[in-house]
């Protein structure tokens, strides 16, 4: 299958949103300006949901070839990188025995060794949904699929409903099937092959981005940051929204440089938040820095000496187990 560019374009623009978000140091900015840089990079692993679910969800494979072929491809490298960090994790400071086989034995079940994992086992979730997604997708019109939409659209205002109305967001709620990363899975499969740009839907969308967060913290209505404008929110959703669908909009001209960069976005994933953390982080050249001039500089680093390592993992012969390409 020929590569869509414009898809690599995102995840290079997703990737580099993931970065970017992991970069401020702790008390290192205002906690104004690490809620905006939050804020506005939230959309970054949601768009990997949406182009897993625009390439994922259109195709003739069966159930076993389909997860021999894509889950196995985050699996191991997911894997590797859990032990890699439990081995970080627990060589650092010793525990007993029992806390060390408790997290082996939760793996499958359970990030397990850096909280950064969760976004792998969140898509391999997902993954092993898309083939029974994908043959639903086959006979669901455009109405359909737009209703279901229309459903979990509703579920992502839940946080603002609730400062008013009494939500039932639990498993016995009427909308708790329609919740979830599931929605951006479809979403992206809808962009892609039913969506028709409009300009008006991007001015609206960005209106809202703009005016929700405005509204509460102006307000002074106590809520959850992590609740109303975070991955699950709808400013959030539009976000990733105009930014897929603008990029969509571009040419689809080969540029080998993203294409690389695309390709190693999973060894990149992996691997920033150790770079970041263990050695950006304590470096005196970055720690002198004001707060403002430290993050993109510890963005920028971070990218490139994990896109580095990505790259020269890539050409060992075993690569696919550690960073799935």
């Amino acid at each position: 299958m020929e590569r869509d560019y414009r898809l690599d374009l995102l995840r290079v623009f997703a990737i580099s949103l993931v970065v970017l978000m992991h970069s401020p140091r702790p008390d290192s900015v205002s906690g104004f300006l690490l809620s905006g840089i939050s804020y506005f990079t939230a959309p970054g692993l949601v768009l990997f949901f949406m182009i897993s679910g625009a390439l994922l969800l259109d195709n003739n494979l069966s159930t076993k070839d389909f997860l021999k072929r894509r889950f196995s491809k985050i699996v191991f490298p997911t894997l590797f990188w859990t032990f890699f960090y439990l081995s970080v994790k627990y060589l650092g400071n010793l525990k007993p025995l029992p806390d060390i086989c408790k997290s082996i034995i939760s793996i499958p079940f359970s990030a397990q060794g850096h909280g950064v994992l969760w976004f792998m086992y969140t898509l391999a979730g997902l993954y092993l949904l898309a083939p029974i997604l994908s043959r639903w997708l086959k006979t669901a019109s455009k109405r359909e699929i737009e209703f279901y939409l229309l459903l979990w659209g509703v579920t992502l205002v839940f946080p603002y409903l609730s400062m008013w109305l009494q939500i039932n967001e639990s498993k016995e709620g009427l909308l708790y099937y329609f919740t979830g990363y599931l929605g951006y899975f479809v979403l992206g499969h809808y962009l892609i092959h039913y969506y028709c740009y409009r300009l008006w839907h991007i001015i609206i969308a960005i209106g809202i981005v703009i005016i929700v967060p405005l509204v509460l913290y102006s307000s002074g209505i106590d809520f959850d940051f992590y609740t109303a404008l975070w991955y699950l929110s709808l400013p959030v959703a539009l976000m990733a929204f105009v930014i897929f669908v603008m990029v969509e909009r571009l040419s689809n001209h080969k540029i080998p440089l993203i294409s690389m960069i695309s390709k190693l976005s999973f060894g990149i994933y992996f691997v920033h938040i150790f770079i970041m953390r263990n050695i950006i982080w304590n470096l005196d050249a970055v720690t002198q820095l004001p707060g403002n001039i430290q993050i993109p500089v510890i963005a920028f680093v971070t990218f490139v000496m994990s896109l580095l390592f990505s790259w020269i993992v890539s050409k060992l012969s075993f690569s696919k187990y550690i960073i799935g390409c």
